[in-house]
């Protein structure tokens, strides 16, 4: 059975990536107007190189020639030591523009976001699995390609699974799983690709269900903007907005208020970080 990807925009992970490559840092005690530093970066400096410490917070390096290399941007590194080289490397989360601003060697770029030094920037990178966005890292890593993990190719997931989009961000930064079904690989034996969701972990894969299994409140695949109640219990398949953006399919007892009891509501269904709830008559 054909199943059309969900196309929306998922602020939650832009914010999670966004605090991921915030920049590092800035001097502590920078240099004041006439050029000098500020009395606690020179006393420290005077003390260290045998130097003495005028009232004005000056370093006499009579005393001791070492202080004539002192760090008078107050930094904790000689400026002329990283000069040609540039910055030093930064770890696994850090903000960068290109491969070697990173320890690990890998600058992996999210569209509108910017670089992050990662584990990896493709399935080349990995020595097996293969090479995506961790939610929770905030940074590419290495998979083991099992179900439910992140991917970015199908050669990068175990076995027979196949990478699928559980949601489609229409290109601004991949939200692939590696599944047992995607729009290229239909379920066998009569079975239906479902989406299964793990919204706490903002997760999930795309997994081969037989048709009405699926019990309220559990994931059911949308066709454009209207859920497929086949694989559902109630046959009902309701549609919920996560964060009023991202439309997901989930069971429940009833469409509209004509699949419920006289002097009953149909209450929409509903979609958070904590999980699904599908709709109910009340």
């Amino acid at each position: 059975m054909h199943y059309e990807s969900i196309r929306t925009v998922t602020l939650a992970w832009m914010a999670a990536a966004s605090l991921a490559v915030v920049a590092c840092g800035d001097d502590t005690n920078p240099p004041s107007a006439d050029g000098t530093t500020s009395a606690a970066s020179t006393s420290t400096t005077g003390s260290s190189t045998g130097g003495t410490v005028s009232a004005t917070g000056q370093v006499d390096t009579t005393a001791g020639s070492e202080s004539s290399t002192g760090l008078a941007d107050g930094s904790f590194l000689d400026p002329d030591s990283s000069g040609a080289d540039g910055p030093i490397p930064q770890g696994n989360g850090s903000q960068c523009a290109d491969d070697a601003e990173c320890v690990s060697g890998f600058c992996y770029q999210i569209p509108t976001i910017g670089g992050v030094c990662s584990e990896c920037i493709d399935d080349d990178d990995c020595e097996m699995g293969t090479c995506s966005l961790d939610p929770m890292a905030l940074h590419a890593v290495c998979t083991d390609g099992s179900l439910g993990v992140m991917c970015s190719s199908d050669e990068g997931c175990m076995g027979a699974l196949v990478c699928a989009p559980l949601v489609d961000t229409g290109g601004l930064f991949p939200l692939d799983f590696c599944s047992e079904c995607n729009d290229t690989t239909p379920c066998m034996g009569g079975q239906i690709c479902t989406p299964v969701y793990d919204l706490d972990a903002f997760a999930g894969y795309l997994g081969c269900v037989d048709p009405g299994s699926v019990e309220n409140g559990g994931g059911c695949p949308l066709d454009g903007l209207m859920g497929d109640g086949t694989v559902c219990q109630s046959g009902s398949c309701g549609v919920a907005d996560l964060g009023g953006f991202v439309p997901l399919g989930v069971c429940g007892e009833c469409l509209d208020d004509m699949d419920c009891m006289p002097m009953q509501t149909c209450t929409p269904p509903m979609a958070d970080m904590t999980g699904l709830q599908g709709a109910v008559c009340m």
